[in-house]
């Protein structure tokens, strides 16, 4: 019986102790090759584990960083606009108390110009005038907070 030794028979049958000796040496380094070669592989897929790990620690990271940036961008971009609104209405507040005062025309006559011109009543005509400023600001930017 003649063996090609580069494709083994799959039963052993028939063939000599010699013959079978050299297909077992044949067949184990075969096998040692195979592991060899498994653990080469496995040794790149936990280096490239290890590095997609990293990777993916540092694409964290960096997200974080954006989100945070963005946030606090935001954040001033928001305070900016606050302070704009708010100073709006301080304007209007300051206009309203100069046309009652260039007209001599207070809103209940002359004996109410005192509590017009009240600090209190300053402060209280500039919170109302801001929030209503600020309701309108929130209608027309249904997107901010």
């Amino acid at each position: 019986m003649r063996i090609n030794w580069s494709n083994l028979p799959p039963d052993p049958s028939g063939m000599s102790m010699k013959d079978l000796g050299r297909a077992y040496k044949q067949l184990h380094s075969q096998l040692e090759e195979a592991k060899r070669q498994t653990r080469a592989i496995q040794s790149v897929n936990k280096a490239n584990r290890k590095e997609l790990l990293q990777k993916r620690d540092e694409a964290k990271t960096a997200k974080g960083r954006l989100v945070t940036l963005s946030r606090k961008q935001k954040a001033k971009e928001e305070a900016s606009k606050a302070g704009y609104w708010s100073g709006g209405a301080a304007i209007c507040v300051a206009l309203f108390y100069e046309f009652c005062k260039a007209s001599e025309g207070w809103i209940g006559g002359a004996k109410y110009q005192s509590l017009w011109q009240h600090e209190a009543m300053i402060s209280t005509l500039t919170f109302l005038t801001t929030s209503l400023f600020a309701w309108v600001y929130k209608a027309a930017h249904p997107d901010s907070r």
